[in-house]
Parts: structure tokens; C-alpha cells; sequence
């Protein structure tokens, strides 16, 4: 303590004088009060080095812009860890506050400049390291030390402030801390940033793989914001992987009465009816989105598959028999069905050149099937080197 009391006055080796209190913090000698004045200590060394970056900026000398600021984000750590330790209750010795006071005053002094510092740093893409500074503001708002001041509980920066803290953390990849102010961040945006912050917590939690919050907060999504597609995709998605085919008929039906007659609706519901089979359907549907949208890729890719499926199926029970009249009847169907495959899976491919995976083998069966020699000779080499 010596030690720390003469780095402030000297003006120097508080960083050591800081290291070397914390050190014997949790030894057993340390009594309860000695912590607290360790911490406040602590926070002292601290405000000692913000004071001589602040020195040096009036003097117009160069200074460090970043230890300026980290210095005042120590300071509030250490001045709540402070007054935790002091209102934590032993036996029947009632709560004494000794640094309380004291820290409030120096947190009213430095608190503002909170805000300056994690700007600083969000400005510039420091996200990780903007984080603390938001943190810092927000949990200090809500804290015991401020619980008889009104105008710091009511400051109209608060909902403000919990979006920049939601978007350093979401941009520095910690998704726990994302999650943390975003529902009053979200509470206090407007509605377009609402629809951003809405799309955060669903990415959030699917990086924490908590599966049920994703998919409820995709609901929330798809009622508040129906004109924002990911919402409706990601749920659509998840009831099909989950074979949900009743919800995602009745998702779609009421996305199409809420927004209207769109192709995303109607490719939606081609996506169930192909999931479950129901060929007929799939290219009902399909066709429909296709009304509402020529160029919908994904809507000739279902409506081709379909087709596909549906000469798979009926081959297995075709007539092969080539004595009986049957048999001319049924192929005559099932190359009808090829044929009907084909112009959708070709209209993939003229739209989606890339996409080889999706109508690469699709056009492979379907060329074969029609004994379309020199179409499929190429399709066969398109095939054969994926």
C-alpha cells in the first residue's frame, strides 16, 4: 500500500505498485475491508495514470489516446469490484460503505468520458476492445452505487448506448455479449434497426447452438417484420429439416393472407410438398411462384425435381414387358414426365450456371432417359469432372 501511495504521488511505477496489490488480494491475511481498500487503491493508480495522458493533452504534448481511455474503464472495474466486496454481508455485522460515496463521485467525473472511449475505438473497428467501455456505461447505470439518481437511470443515451455495445460484441464475434443489451437495444431502435437486431439474436444463438431460442426468436421474426425474407427462410428451413410439414403449409398461408401474393410464399410451399413427397403438389405450388416470379431458380428446381420423382416412381411400376400394350402406354407416360423435367432443369441451368450440383445429375438421368445422345455426351463430361 506503501508502495502504491508513493507511485501516485510520484507520478510513476503505478502499473507495478497496481500488479503487486492485486497479487496478495486473495491471500488469507487480507481481511474483508483491506480488499476493498485494495481495489479503491487500485482504482486510484489508475485515475494517477489518466491524469498525466490528461496533462499532456492540455499541454499539447503527444499522449496516449487508448491508455487515456483504457485508465477510465479500470477505473469503473475497479470501483464496482469495491464496493461488491464491501456490500457483500459477513455473519451479522451489518453492511458498512466506506468507498461508496467516494466512488460515486469519481465514477459522475469519468462516467461520460466512458462513451468518448468506445466510440474512439467502434470508429475505428476495434470491436473486442470497444465492447468494455459500452459494458462499462450501461452496468454502472444500473448498479446499487447509482440507485438514488434519477438522471442517470432515465439517461436517454442508455437504449443508444446498448446497440453500440450489441454491435461491437456481435462484430467481435462473442455472442454472449451480443446478447446481452440487445433487448434494449432493440426497445429503443427504430424499426429498421430493430429488424438487424432481431436478425443478431437469431445468428447469435445459432452460434451458440441453442436451437429452441433460435427458432423462437425466427418466430418472433417472421410475425413482427413479414417483409423481411431471412426470418421466413431460416424457419422454413428448419421445418422442412424437421420434417414440420403442417407448420410450414400454415407459415406460408399466413405469410401470403399477411403480405401477399409473393413467389418466396408459394416456393415455400412447394419446399414442404417436395419434403414430403407430394409431387403433384410441389409443382402446383411451384408453378404458382413462377407466376409471381419467371427468373425464381430455386421454384424451377423444385418444379423439376418433382417431375424427376414422379418418372422415378412410376418406372417402378411400369410395364417393362414389351409383348404387352401396356407397356408402349406406360413409357409413353413416363417419357412424358421426362419431358416435363427437362425445360425447368434446363431453365436452372441457364439461370444458375454455377449451381452444377443442383442440375448437373438431374439433366444427366433426364438426356439419358430421352436418348438425347449429344446433350448428354456433354452433360456426362459436366458430370464427370465435379
Amino acid at each position: 500500500m506503501g508502495e502504491a501511495k508513493a507511485a501516485i504521488k510520484n507520478k510513476k511505477n503505478e502499473a507495478d505498485a497496481e500488479k503487486k496489490l492485486l497479487a496478495v488480494i486473495n491471500r488469507e491475511d487480507v481481511t474483508h475491508e483491506k480488499r476493498a481498500e485494495i481495489y479503491y487503491m487500485a482504482m486510484e493508480l489508475q485515475r494517477s495514470q489518466n491524469e498525466a495522458e490528461n496533462m499532456k493533452l492540455y499541454l499539447k504534448q503527444a499522449y496516449d489516446t487508448l491508455k487515456f481511455f483504457s485508465t477510465i474503464v479500470k477505473m469503473h472495474e475497479y470501483l464496482l469490484l469495491c464496493d461488491s466486496v464491501e456490500s457483500t454481508p459477513r455473519g451479522v455485522m451489518p453492511v458498512k460503505y466506506k468507498y461508496r460515496n467516494k466512488g460515486r463521485e469519481v465514477m459522475k467525473v469519468y462516467r461520460p468520458n466512458l462513451l468518448n472511449g468506445g466510440k474512439f475505438l467502434l470508429k475505428r473497428n476495434k470491436y473486442a476492445d470497444a465492447f468494455p467501455y459500452f459494458d462499462a456505461y450501461l452496468k454502472t447505470a444500473r448498479h446499487p452505487i447509482f440507485e438514488d439518481y434519477s438522471s442517470i437511470k432515465s439517461d436517454t443515451l442508455l437504449p443508444r448506448v446498448a446497440y453500440w455495445a450489441t454491435l461491437s460484441a456481435y462484430n467481435a464475434n462473442h455472442p454472449e455479449n451480443a446478447l446481452k443489451y440487445i433487448d434494449e437495444a432493440i426497445e429503443g431502435a427504430d424499426e429498421n434497426l430493430r429488424v438487424s437486431l432481431q436478425e443478431y439474436k437469431v445468428r447469435c444463438y445459432e452460434v451458440l447452438k441453442n436451437d429452441s431460442l433460435r427458432m423462437q426468436n425466427l418466430i418472433i421474426g417472421t410475425k413482427l417484420y413479414p417483409s423481411h425474407d431471412y426470418f421466413f427462410l431460416h424457419l422454413m428451413d428448419d421445418y422442412v429439416q424437421q420434417k414440420k410439414f403442417e407448420e410450414g403449409i400454415a407459415l406460408c398461408d399466413t405469410m401470403l393472407q399477411k403480405v401477399g401474393n409473393r413467389s418466396i410464399y408459394w416456393y415455400g410451399r412447394s419446399q414442404v410438398h417436395l419434403a414430403n413427397n407430394d409431387f403433384d403438389e410441389t409443382i402446383r405450388t411451384a408453378n404458382e411462384a413462377l407466376k409471381c416470379d419467371s427468373l425464381m431458380a430455386d421454384a424451377y428446381y423444385n418444379k423439376g425435381i418433382a417431375y424427376l420423382n414422379k418418372a422415378v416412381k412410376f418406372a417402378e411400376t411400369a410395364c417393362n414387358d414389351v409383348r404387352n400394350p401396356k407397356s408402349q402406354k406406360d413409357r409413353k407416360v413416363l417419357m412424358g414426365l421426362y419431358r416435363e423435367a427437362k425445360q425447368p432443369m434446363e431453365m436452372l441451368r441457364k439461370l444458375a450456371p454455377n449451381d452444377k450440383e443442383r442440375w448437373g445429375m438431374p439433366l444427366y438421368r433426364i438426356y439419358l432417359n430421352l436418348n438425347m445422345g449429344a446433350e448428354f455426351a456433354e452433360i456426362e463430361q459436366i458430370v464427370n469432372a465435379q
